[in-house]
């Protein structure tokens, strides 16, 4: 798949029975599941198995590209989303899959294409951010709040008397279903929606504002130790050179 959309437009509530390897040519995406959300700028990528249900907000004038794979090829991938790195190697075979539309195993070239593909992706790397979702109610009144007030301090006490649970609670809570207690995923909330705000336009002091931070150079050393970047590092580096039109499919 390969389209082009205005910035603020979003995809409701998709499902594939293919799984799918998505990212952007131009443009930053939020992706949404049950499970929790990631921001994808154009070096990287989020994998997407079968029937898994998903959102994607777009921010800026978004070229979202797509490869699709069969259940006869997914069997080796992951079973969960994931964002993933991008390899230049990657991206080339990505190219090439978009400018063949098709590939079939029943042709010998295009085999040794999509079984070197199939490698490179489960190779890639996990991205380094990404926000997992809890689901018991009180964890997920927490985590909305924060969502719904980054630039806030969030003290653990005030947010698990908000959420109706105690401070001990909540904190076993975040740790069980997030892998995070709670301080650290409070603060990889904020990274993301500095992510998204960027994204979006704004500069680094407004995106250091708007979650929070007293200086950028905080924020900036706090976004570098979270992400091995520096915001501009981060959003840098662009696909949209040598990248083609088409629809990609595996089978």
């Amino acid at each position: 798949m390969s389209v082009t959309v205005a910035s603020g437009y979003m995809w409701r509530n998709r499902a594939s029975t293919w799984a799918q390897l998505i990212y952007t040519a131009r443009g930053v995406m939020t992706v949404h599941t049950d499970a929790g959300l990631w921001v994808v700028p154009p070096n990287q990528a989020i994998w997407v198995p079968a029937l898994v249900r998903h959102s994607i907000d777009m921010a800026g004038r978004v070229a979202v590209r797509a490869v699709y794979l069969s259940r006869a090829i997914r069997r080796r991938l992951p079973s969960t989303c994931r964002v993933v790195e991008l390899s230049p190697l990657l991206l080339e075979l990505l190219r090439r899959t978009m400018q063949l539309n098709t590939l079939d195993r029943a042709n010998p070239h295009e085999r040794h294409l999509i079984d070197v593909l199939v490698d490179q992706i489960e190779l890639l790397p996990v991205g380094p951010i990404a926000l997992p979702t809890p689901r018991d109610p009180r964890a997920a009144r927490a985590a909305a709040l924060v969502r719904a007030t980054p630039d806030a301090r969030h003290a653990l006490a005030d947010v698990a008397r908000d959420a109706g649970a105690s401070p001990r609670t909540l904190e076993r809570l975040f740790r069980t279903e997030t892998g995070l207690p709670f301080g650290a995923w409070r603060q990889r909330a904020r990274l993301v929606h500095a992510l998204q705000l960027m994204a979006d336009g704004a500069n680094v002091t407004r995106a250091a504002i708007g979650v929070g931070y007293d200086s950028t150079s905080a924020f900036v050393a706090a976004f570098r130790r979270a992400l091995g970047r520096t915001p501009g590092q981060y959003f840098k580096r662009t696909l949209a050179n040598g990248d083609v039109e088409g629809v990609g499919v595996i089978t």
